[in-house]
């Protein structure tokens, strides 16, 4: 039963990091036809937090989960927050 659960939660995290991406390539593009220098924060925000909410999913999934590893996906959300908030009200 716990390979069944690895699997779906393997699936399942490709498919957000799938999206996630699709979603930064989106705001990257349209930086590139605009120039305006808040996409680039706004596409550097999402992909920290999107990597940093898949980190600690795919740890442990990988069997070599450590608290360390968990407080770094936590800065990295922190940090992404932040370039978003930043983005949005610079």
């Amino acid at each position: 039963m716990g390979d069944y659960f690895d699997i779906l939660t393997l699936i399942l995290t490709a498919i957000y990091l799938l999206i996630g991406g699709g979603f930064i390539i989106y705001i990257y593009d349209t930086y590139k036809r605009t120039k305006q220098e808040f996409l680039i924060y706004l596409s550097i925000g999402f992909f920290l937090l999107i990597i940093g909410a898949s980190l600690p999913v795919l740890t442990f999934v990988a069997q070599v989960l450590d608290m360390s590893v968990v407080v770094v996906a936590i800065l990295m959300q922190i940090a992404g927050l932040s370039s978003i908030f930043y983005s949005i009200v610079r």
